[in-house]
């Protein structure tokens, strides 16, 4: 059986509509007949006129502008999807979601992080603009894995969600720059890099980046659905699901 999965942007998609075109093409070419994504974004106007990378770095806005999502795993769960992919590498409202809903909830970081453990002892995190590296490092410290970062740092200069996908047709000058950021971290001691953030991740996977001086370059978008199939097919052919003991108690 196809599983369906909901993936949750933080982006207003109607203003970034090749992005959201592009993670559905790639999740037909690393899923095929397995599992179907469907991309679900924010209202048009919920950033005014910032961007997503500007407004969420601030606690308040953060708060008030995506805690909604928490409802839309419960409705993910209502209207029949298998699981819940939490597409942002700010890691929103997580422990929350995992204690509204039964199905599966996959966030791109941990995701990112649990598969970048099994392909090197090394992790580097490059986000796209200070405040995305700053939530990120909130995350990995979330997940206690900050033994096995190397260090999460962004490209330089920094591009926002619409700068990045204006370079989408032309990704050469932020391949150069992520390409550029990675050669420290990888002289450092990373041997997985993560790009974490995901506009900038569907770019460099469309582009072909899946190397950078023998380190990994990981699609973090094909370990959070690839985890979603599996946890979804341990739940339903073994009754496997999250834990209701502590933090996730119903």
């Amino acid at each position: 059986m196809k599983a369906k999965i909901w993936h949750q942007s933080t982006n207003e998609l109607s203003r970034i509509a090749a992005y959201k075109l592009g993670i559905e093409d790639h999740a037909r070419k690393v899923l095929g007949d397995d599992g179907e994504v469907i991309v679900h974004g924010l209202a048009e106007g919920t950033y005014g006129a910032s961007s997503p990378s500007e407004a969420l770095g601030n606690a308040y806005l953060y708060h008030r502008v995506l805690s909604p999502i928490i409802e839309n795993a419960v409705q993910a769960e209502r209207q029949g999807y298998d699981a819940f992919v939490m597409g942002s590498f700010s890691e929103p409202f997580l422990r929350e979601m995992r204690t509204a809903v039964d199905i599966p909830v996959i966030s791109l970081t941990e995701a990112s992080l649990l598969m970048g453990c099994s392909l090197g002892t090394g992790i580097g995190l490059i986000s796209n603009a200070p405040n995305v590296a700053y939530m990120t490092k909130m995350s990995v410290a979330k997940h206690h894995l900050e033994a096995r970062v190397v260090d999460i740092t962004a490209i330089d200069p920094a591009m926002d969600e619409y700068e990045l996908v204006a370079a989408r047709d032309d990704p050469g000058k932020l391949v150069a720059q992520f390409t550029e950021c990675a050669r420290v971290l990888i002289r450092k001691g990373a041997e997985v890099i993560v790009p974490a953030e995901g506009v900038m991740a569907e770019i460099l996977s469309r582009a072909g980046l899946n190397r950078i001086d023998n380190a990994v370059v990981l699609d973090v978008f094909a370990a959070a659905w690839c985890q979603a199939l599996s946890l979804v097919r341990m739940k339903n052919r073994l009754g496997t699901s999250v834990s209701r003991a502590w933090a996730y108690k119903r």
